[in-house]
Formats: C-alpha cells, structure tokens, sequence
C-alpha cells in the first residue's frame, strides 16, 4: 500500500495535502508571524502525528478487548538537540496517557497496557531514530 502526502507554498502560506476525507489539508500561515517566531512547526507536526497514531491505537486496543473508558489524555514531549554530525534532531519523544476507567477494569487495562509498550505505527516508525519512552496510567472515574 502506499499513501502520498504533497506539500505546496504560496507566499508565507503553506499547504500540505493529505488527500484524507477527515483530515484534509493541513494550512501553516506563517502570514504576518515574524521569523524567529516560525520555528518549531515540523516538531509540532511530529508530535501531534505521534499522540493521534498512539491514541488510535491505544483506542482501538481496549475497544477490542471491551474495555470500557471515559477520558483519554495523551501528550508527547519532545526533546530537541543535535546528532554526531551536529545536526538538529529530535532525540527522544516521551509519550504519556492517562486513561479513565472504571476501577473493577484495571486488569484488563493492565493488559492494554502491555500491547501498547512497542507504541503504534507512527512512534514504532521512530524507534530507530529516536529514543522512545512511554507512560501509560490510569486514572478512576467518579
């Protein structure tokens, strides 16, 4: 299978073409934002690649052993530096989520738990590059 994704740039306006019914394109307007002001966003994509492929995932693994949930608070934290070549790189990536469950399902969380350890497609994707840590917890439900 393959996807592509394309990328185009008018001005300070950038697009990137997904070709998703949900997703769509993706518009970076960097109209009036000053330059050194303009960096980050491919760390930020990055990033927010990582928590939606984990939180799909981890959605789709207690879905399909009936574990109920009611919250689900994902953030990925990224750290910055350079390479042995002195490039700039991200290093490492710290995905944590917090799961809201009832209680008496902790055990199957545990188990959740567990298949979620080697991440999701994006994350698993970086486990060469970059150093990978995640923290999976839950958290009980009034």
């Amino acid at each position: 299978m393959q996807m592509t994704v394309s990328y185009s740039r008018k001005g300070d306006v950038h697009a990137i073409h997904t070709g998703g019914k949900a997703l769509g394109d993706i518009i970076i307007d960097n109209t009036g934002v000053p330059v050194e002001e303009r960096g980050g966003t491919a760390k930020q994509l990055l990033g927010a690649s990582a928590v939606y492929c984990y939180a799909s995932s981890l959605t789709a693994a207690m879905e399909a052993r009936g574990l109920r949930y009611g919250s689900l608070d994902i953030s990925a934290t990224l750290d910055v530096g350079v390479n042995d070549k002195a490039q700039s790189r991200v290093l490492k990536m710290i995905v944590q989520a917090v799961v809201g469950i009832e209680e008496e399902d902790q055990d199957l969380f545990d188990r959740v738990a567990r298949v979620m350890k080697g991440g999701c497609l994006v994350t698993g994707s970086l486990h060469d590059g970059i150093d990978m840590e995640y923290h999976l917890s839950s958290t009980w439900l009034d």
